[in-house]
């Protein structure tokens, strides 16, 4: 099995098999995959096949599922901790009490600071927060359990792509 496909097994949790369809339907048969997918396509600016078309219907396969969220790189403060809360939810990982972020500086925190904070608080838990890198203004976030971390980063490099947990 491919990098690649290691990387759906990872990461999609309870709808593995939705996720794997899409991403194979992108691999075998791009034309019919953004057939199908054209409108989603269209968002990102996508208006025919492209190279990354697996990458693209991986990550946009889990933000339809909720097991990432993709958020827009001028985002700070507590609404990035209610996102994050929803990650965790989802995956049924640990609470986290962000009381220590509530003041007013963090919010005005620039985004990539406030991501670094809410990741050194996530890492007190075992839980890494990372993105899938689109090459975008925006971060494709996720929540791993902080042991996953490294074979993840390296399967999305293997695969010819990018997972980051550093911001």
């Amino acid at each position: 099995m491919n990098a690649l496909m290691l990387l759906v097994q990872k990461l999609s949790c309870d709808v593995e098999e939705h996720v794997f369809s899409e991403v194979s339907l992108a691999i075998e048969k791009p034309e019919s995959y953004f057939e199908k997918f054209k409108e989603r396509l269209d968002e990102r600016g996508i208006d025919s096949p492209i190279d990354q078309l697996a990458w693209i219907s991986l990550v946009d396969a889990l933000l339809d599922h909720d097991l990432a969220f993709e958020l827009d790189w001028k985002e700070s403060g507590l609404y990035i901790c209610d996102v994050v809360d929803e990650l965790l939810d989802r995956k049924k990982m640990a609470y986290i009490s962000w009381g220590d972020f509530e003041d007013e500086e963090f919010d005005e925190l620039p985004t990539s600071q406030c991501l670094n904070e809410i990741s050194g608080k996530l890492k007190e838990v075992g839980i890494s927060l990372a993105y899938l890198d689109i090459d975008s203004d925006s971060y494709v976030l996720i929540t791993v359990p902080s042991s996953d971390i490294d074979d993840i980063k390296k399967m999305a490099q293997e695969a010819g792509y990018s997972i980051q947990d550093s911001f």
